[in-house]
């Protein structure tokens, strides 16, 4: 199809204001299958090397036994050539937005993680990059690097907001750890204020299941406690048969309500920040996502976003992308058991374009998410197949609404295959 012919159609209609990357990726959906551009988001699993072995985790928690990730697996990592060639392919194919460094592991326990980061900045430093980590590894010299590389983000995994919540979602970590982080983050906060700058922005992520549910908040304290600009919560997501021990009873998942609602009067819905008396605030994002999963929970399975799943189609085959340590290319954050292809073997450019791409940006679009066809992402919940629960949510809610938003029917605009 003539790009131009693209364009014209969003002038048309006065949207403007899209940006013409975000137009091409509107233009692949109404397509139906075919990207004109390449993903906004990019995830890549740096190493299944790990120092930690969280409670909840589906690698590495010791309540999996048999169903943890194999010794050969755990030592998977992404060698930087291939990472460099990857990154070169993709940030030729235009519209990438950010790239998140997270993996199987932790991914401070690459052994160049600072050359991967430099080599993403040095070919767009506008391209956001984003570390999923434990953060047990960085001190101040690796704080120092990350303020020097121009990290934007860090999502510290924490789990708790006391030493004492931290050792038991972490058996293998003690409370020195914890308190090692927090002030290794206090460093960053005083560095930011220093050098008057946003970044880089530090979200607290906390996984919550009957282990730490009292430790709310604490963990909200913890968050101001360190200067963190951002507290993410989500509800445990088990692997069948080993973690769902993990999962809130009902009366646990009620009390945890009450408390929620109570965190909620402080909560302003639009700017998503929670207030302190003194003046001080936090942002909390998607807090009223995270009390409408824990309400909706199903504390026998785990499932929380079905309602959510089957409303909508799934546009995350135009969006984003997971290479995993194995070299394979998966759909989605939980797709790691669906590989579209595999770096090592075929260029990223090529796989994107590909065939089997194309039929998963077809299904994902136009079939239920309990289809058969969905089998492998997630963890299999209960009697449940594919999209239980879903990461991409963030994702697929605004590109829906946009979508939803277009006068589509009115002016019968049809894409050719």
């Amino acid at each position: 199809m003539n790009i131009k012919k693209i364009l014209n159609f969003f002038r048309r209609f006065k949207l403007q204001k899209l940006k013409i990357e975000r137009s091409l990726a509107v233009a692949g959906i109404l397509h139906g299958s075919r990207a004109y551009i390449g993903p906004e988001v990019l995830h890549i699993d740096l190493t299944n090397e790990c120092n930690n072995n969280c409670i909840a985790c589906w690698c590495r928690s010791p309540l999996l036994e048999d169903k943890s990730m194999p010794d050969w697996e755990r030592k998977l990592v992404l060698p930087l050539d291939l990472l460099k060639r990857v990154l070169n392919d993709i940030s030729s194919m235009s519209g990438l937005k950010q790239v998140k460094l997270v993996g199987g592991g932790e991914p401070f326990m690459h052994p160049h993680i600072f050359e991967v980061i430099k080599h993403i900045k040095e070919k767009d430093a506008n391209i956001a990059i984003d570390i999923n980590t434990n953060f047990s590894l960085i001190g101040e010299n690796e704080a120092d690097r990350l303020f020097e590389l121009g990290v934007d983000s860090l999502t510290v995994s924490l789990w708790a907001g006391s030493p004492d919540i931290y050792t038991l979602t972490h058996p293998n970590q003690s409370a020195d750890t914890f308190r090692r982080i927090q002030r290794t983050l206090g460093y960053i906060s005083k560095l930011k204020n220093k050098k008057s700058t946003n970044g880089p922005f530090i979200r607290i992520h906390n996984v919550i299941m009957n282990i730490n549910y009292k430790d709310i908040n604490q963990m909200l304290a913890f968050g101001f406690d360190v200067g963190a600009d951002a507290i993410q919560f989500v509800p445990v997501d088990p692997v069948k048969g080993k973690t769902e021990t993990l999962l809130l009873n009902d009366s646990e998942k009620k009390e945890l309500l009450v408390n929620l609602y109570s965190i909620r009067k402080r909560y302003d819905h639009s700017t998503n920040r929670y207030s302190l008396d003194d003046g001080r605030s936090i942002s909390l994002p998607d807090f009223d996502g995270f009390i409408r999963r824990i309400d909706k929970l199903n504390t026998a399975s785990g499932a929380y976003d079905e309602d959510k799943i089957e409303e909508m189609p799934c546009y995350v085959g135009w969006l984003f992308a997971r290479i995993m340590t194995t070299g394979n290319v998966v759909p989605c954050c939980k797709g790691h058991r669906m590989a579209l292809g595999n770096v090592y073997k075929d260029s990223f450019q090529k796989i994107w374009n590909s065939k089997k791409y194309r039929e998963f940006r077809i299904k994902a679009k136009n079939l239920k998410k309990s289809h058969t066809y969905f089998s492998a992402i997630g963890n299999n919940a209960s009697n449940k197949t594919g999209c239980y629960n879903c990461d991409n949510l963030w994702q697929n809610e605004p590109m829906h609404k946009l979508i939803m938003s277009l006068p589509l029917r009115k002016n019968k605009l049809l894409f050719s295959k």
